[in-house]
């Protein structure tokens, strides 16, 4: 004989508006789409197994005796009321307690990360004595590496230092001897190579010269005796350099002079005039104009912003 929706009801410890049926079927939906994660109870409701308790054919006797006024337990579904409005209710409350209250995927996710988290604990921090140390070891191994690429090619080993700091930005050819001497190549190795960069044209001092005045000059502003000195930096020979020079006349100094100082007048225009006069006059001279050329420019400039 089929238990009574009541007994099934209280065996299961389900509230009145939840109807054993509803849970059944939320149950089966549940397993197609999480697997067999349900308890006992649930999948015989699904499955109308005997042992749990629970028969399937009662489903018609639960809608008629729940809903006393109706006609039929269809008609009650068709018009869900408050009372229907409640079992449904019910039915989506089953389906989480069904599914997801037993499920182990939330458990296992957080086991993951909780493993993972044990693994970050536990990597061992290093001091900076210890990262000093592996530096230094690495650095070590690539000495090594490079003195035997040295031995065994060292024409070879210079012509790609040469390209790789080439590759980056022009340079002179004291720059690129430089570099090659902190890489230990021999000065024979040096002069071969560098001079086989100079027959191709890829160094060229008096090339580099030039573009480096008129990017100086435009960038900074400087005068001829600061590029002179920028020039002497890069070990672009003297007479090299003067050839480079001759590119800034008088003329192009003092219009450079005069772009300065305007720029500059521009954010004083609430100072007093001896404080204009002295802040010009240091800006102009850090950039390497001479003393007449200043005064000239900075009386210029006064006059043109009174």
């Amino acid at each position: 004989m089929p238990s009574r929706p009541d007994d099934v009801r209280q065996s299961l410890g389900l509230p009145d508006f939840v109807d054993p049926v509803d849970v059944g079927e939320a149950s089966l939906a549940a397993s197609q789409t999480w697997g067999d994660e349900r308890p006992a109870t649930a999948r015989g409701l699904s499955t109308g197994d005997p042992a749990a308790g629970v028969a399937r054919p009662f489903g018609s006797v639960g809608h008629e005796s729940r809903f006393a006024g109706d006609d039929s337990g269809d008609n009650a579904s068709a018009r869900p009321g408050r009372a229907g409005r409640r079992r449904q209710g019910g039915s989506a409350s089953g389906y989480g307690q069904s599914s997801f209250g037993t499920s182990s995927f939330g458990a296992s996710s957080s086991g993951v990360g909780a493993r993972s988290g044990a693994k970050r604990k536990a990597k061992k921090q290093l001091t900076w004595a210890e990262k000093a140390e592996r530096r230094e070891k690495r650095a070590a191994a690539r000495r090594e590496a490079e003195a035997i690429e040295r031995e065994k090619d060292p024409i070879g080993y210079a012509r790609e230092i040469v390209l790789t700091q080439l590759t980056a930005m022009p340079r002179s050819r004291s720059q690129l001897a430089d570099k090659l001497r902190e890489k230990e190549v021999s000065e024979d190795v040096i002069d071969v190579v560098l001079d086989r960069m100079e027959d191709v044209g890829l160094v060229d001092d008096e090339a580099y010269a030039a573009m480096l005045v008129r990017s100086k000059l435009a960038s900074r502003g400087l005068a001829r005796r600061a590029l002179r000195q920028e020039l002497k930096r890069k070990g672009i020979d003297d007479d090299v350099a003067t050839v480079a020079l001759e590119q800034v006349d008088d003329d192009v100094e003092r219009e450079q002079a005069l772009v300065l100082a305007r720029k500059k007048m521009v954010t004083m225009s609430r100072l007093d005039e001896p404080t204009q006069t002295r802040r010009l006059a240091g800006l102009l001279a850090r950039k390497g104009y001479s003393g007449e050329l200043v005064w000239s420019v900075i009386r210029q400039v006064q006059e043109e912003a009174s």
